[in-house]
């Protein structure tokens, strides 16, 4: 037999084709002996055997057809693990296991609000056992990180698009890539979401960096309001007018844009001018300064509150955020005790020595000794 199990020599193709190279070590295409098709499940295709394919001459067609799907298990169960891992028994029974089977059939990737009311059921004890799953809970969406690398993408759009009777190859962006537009594109929003792009607005944006743009839009609201900023239009790839598209998109409101009042600071980006430069001095280097950009209302809802707590999740800017404060660690917390007033916290008390130089002549070491007898007064 020509065939053998080595996951070198054995690829899978846009096409949906499984190919056998004979020299493992060569880096062209090898020649299609299989085509994956629709099966019972997006996760588990079947297999059929292109008969006519030159390795399979004189093959048992029935060895060599247990070969290939022995070899596309593995293949799907290892680029997809995290996916594959939410099914794992170790998952207790009642929200948890709802949960993760909801993330299972959505190919990852949820939006919270889906999941809110069972994420809300959730101890912390049950919650600890979903975090070994490696689950990010979004102020957004809920979804695998891990499931953002490029092969894990192809392979969930190419399965989705067998599953979902779409042309093959499949539509997927560009390795790595952190968004793109798909503005005057009639898309599938869901198809697009499942393989970890979700739409907002004009682009279709990589779940890892559209939820760093969510987390900091809560992160620096205050009183219901934030600014937009130069570094979440950085994170999106995108340019500043794409920025509030997606944020309109999110449901915040722009209330106040800076650019709209017509002057010529805020029309252009401001740049330092320039002092004027003696004979014999080095110029100063020009220094450009970002234009300030909108602010926008924030959206109220379910979305920015921890589980069932009621209490928003964003800070004021003059408070330190709270650590992880989007993981729900606070949820249920309290609920049925101290209904009264929350007691007011006792006030720590500090002393405070100060000694002074009485003259010039004093110097650091006596005001140390100053310092000291304080301390013992």
């Amino acid at each position: 037999m020509i065939l053998k199990s080595n996951d070198k020599q054995f690829k899978l193709n846009d096409e949906g084709q499984i190919t056998w190279q004979r020299d493992e070590t060569n880096p062209l295409p090898g020649i299609p002996v299989a085509q994956i098709a629709k099966g019972e499940d997006a996760l588990y295709p079947t297999t059929k055997l292109i008969e006519e394919a030159q390795p399979l001459a004189g093959v048992d067609k029935v060895e060599a057809e247990a070969l290939i799907k022995e070899w596309l298990t593995r293949h799907l169960q290892v680029t997809l693990e995290p996916l594959f891992n939410l099914k794992k028994d170790e998952v207790p029974e009642g929200a948890p296991r709802d949960i993760t089977n909801k993330l299972y059939d959505a190919m990852g990737i949820l939006p919270r609000v889906d999941l809110e009311d069972l994420i809300a059921q959730m101890d912390e004890e049950t919650r600890s056992t979903l975090r070994t799953k490696k689950i990010r809970f979004g102020p957004l969406l809920v979804f695998l990180p891990e499931l953002n690398k490029p092969a894990a993408v192809r392979l969930r759009g190419l399965l989705l698009s067998i599953w979902q009777d779409k042309k093959l190859p499949a539509e997927i962006p560009a390795d790595g890539i952190v968004s793109f537009s798909v503005e005057g594109k009639e898309i599938d929003k869901n198809y697009y979401r499942s393989i970890g792009y979700p739409v907002y607005g004009p682009r279709s944006i990589r779940v890892d960096m559209l939820d760093r743009v969510i987390c900091a839009v809560y992160d620096s609201a205050d009183k219901g309001v934030f600014e937009a900023q130069h570094k979440m239009a950085e994170w999106l790839g995108s340019n500043i007018a794409d920025l509030y598209a997606v944020l309109e998109a999110m449901g915040h409101t722009k209330i106040k844009d800076p650019a709209d009042e017509k002057t010529a600071e805020a029309e252009v980006i401001k740049t330092e001018e320039p002092a004027p430069v003696a004979e014999g001095e080095t110029p100063e280097k020009k220094v450009d300064v970002k234009p300030e950009l909108a602010t926008f209302k924030l959206k109220r809802g379910k979305a920015i509150n921890t589980g069932n707590t009621g209490r928003p999740i964003y800070v004021a800017k003059d408070k330190k955020p709270e650590a992880k404060k989007f993981t729900n660690k606070n949820s249920g917390k309290n609920s049925g005790k101290n209904s009264g007033k929350k007691p007011a916290k006792k006030e720590q008390r500090v002393n405070v020595y100060v000694a002074e130089a009485k003259t010039e002549a004093d110097n650091p070491f006596a005001i140390l000794e100053q310092l000291k007898s304080g301390s013992k007064e």
